[in-house]
């Protein structure tokens, strides 16, 4: 009788060749045929040294690795059990009254440590990496530090309706000092009034506004009146502040509680976009992408049993397409609004899940 553990330490032991094998690859053709590029413009076109521009490559390499890992484990399970049915080994496995079912304890096992890894690297190393990439871009392009604060500032604050009530634009935020303010309130459905000044504050939950104008405008988009003030108290100003605080991360180089913020934010003064929430969607649906493919590669690697490892890579192959083009595809639409940004994230999981589910039972009978 085999032992249950001494077969899951075996089947998974196979794995980690063609895992490092499948994501070595396909990372370095990922990095080959667009990272490359980025280091040639910035040595030859921006004279970076090539220290630099290797260091803002490298920086890049977590948030690749993160997307080449689902492969790897596809290629890992498919070749693995392509190898095992070759062999005979899952004959021999099924003939000494160890179950299909039983067997795939072992991919299981390997999708769930390989999501887990997939998601800490790109919760804990791929947002710090980002940051620290777009800071060495901008020295190694402008020759000087990335400006600290917040820059070029625009939010689009609306009510219930969705309907436009104000429009915040900051040129600079550093520390509590506004520069170069411009406000423009659409609060009676229509342009009514700009306001305009070289400085402000934010002190006390308001914005007060040093050295500005207000420009009163009428209902067919002429200036009626010009107001100069020496300081104006703006309130009300308290879901804008906190995007402004937020600085200058981009979604992409945020963590998932980092997000999560920024989105309830945005949900407050109904500015969210859905190509936020699909992002945010994504950072589950894209790491248990690994648990996926996983489940459905085993039985995959199955179905051409005297092949051996050539149709594992065609179904590597194949599996890998279908997966970006769902992605892709999916993801357009979410950010369009054309399918719920929910599925949008979920929608190459549920249909790879659902083939290898499918797969699985008829192999299993």
């Amino acid at each position: 009788m085999i032992q249950p553990k001494l077969l899951d330490r075996y089947i998974a032991n196979e794995f980690w060749q063609p895992l490092l094998f499948g994501v070595g690859i396909v990372t370095g053709v990922w990095f080959g045929a667009d990272q490359l590029k980025l280091v040639f413009s910035l040595i030859m076109r921006s004279g970076v040294p090539m220290d630099m521009a290797l260091s803002i490559i490298g920086l890049h390499l977590p948030a690749v690795i993160v997307m080449t890992i689902p492969i790897g484990v596809l290629l890992g399970t498919l070749l693995v059990f392509n190898r095992l049915s070759g062999d005979s080994e899952i004959i021999a496995l099924r003939t000494s009254g160890v179950s299909f079912y039983r067997i795939m304890v072992a991919p299981l096992l390997f999708g769930v440590f390989t999501s887990l890894v997939s998601f800490g690297i790109n919760e804990a190393i791929v947002p710090v990496a980002n940051r620290a990439a777009k800071k060495l871009e901008f020295l190694a392009l402008y020759k000087a530090e990335m400006p600290a604060g917040q820059t070029n500032f625009t939010y689009m604050e609306r009510d219930a309706n969705m309907r436009l009530q104000r429009i915040y634009f900051v040129d600079q935020y550093l520390g509590e000092k506004l520069t170069n303010v411009i406000i423009m309130d659409f609060t009676r459905s229509q342009l009514v009034q700009i306001i305009a000044a070289a400085q402000g504050w934010f002190r006390h939950g308001e914005w007060i506004l040093e050295n500005g104008r207000t420009y009163v405008i009428s209902g067919t988009s002429d200036i009626t009146r010009i107001l100069q003030f020496d300081k104006l108290r703006i309130p009300g100003i308290k879901n804008a502040q906190k995007v402004l605080d937020s600085g200058n991360i981009l979604p992409t180089e945020m963590n998932i509680f980092e997000l999560h913020k920024y989105i309830e934010n945005l949900k407050a003064s109904h500015s969210l976009s859905n190509d936020i929430l699909v992002r945010y969607y994504q950072k589950i649906s894209q790491p248990l992408a690994c648990l996926v493919v996983a489940l459905a590669g085993a039985p995959l690697g199955l179905l051409g049993r005297r092949s051996r490892s050539n149709m594992g890579l065609i179904y590597s192959a194949v599996i890998v397409f279908l997966y970006y083009v769902l992605q892709s595809s999916s993801g357009a639409l979410g950010e369009a609004g054309r399918i719920d940004p929910l599925m949008a994230a979920w929608m190459p999981n549920i249909v790879l899940g659902s083939l290898g589910v499918f797969i699985l039972y008829f192999k299993a009978k």
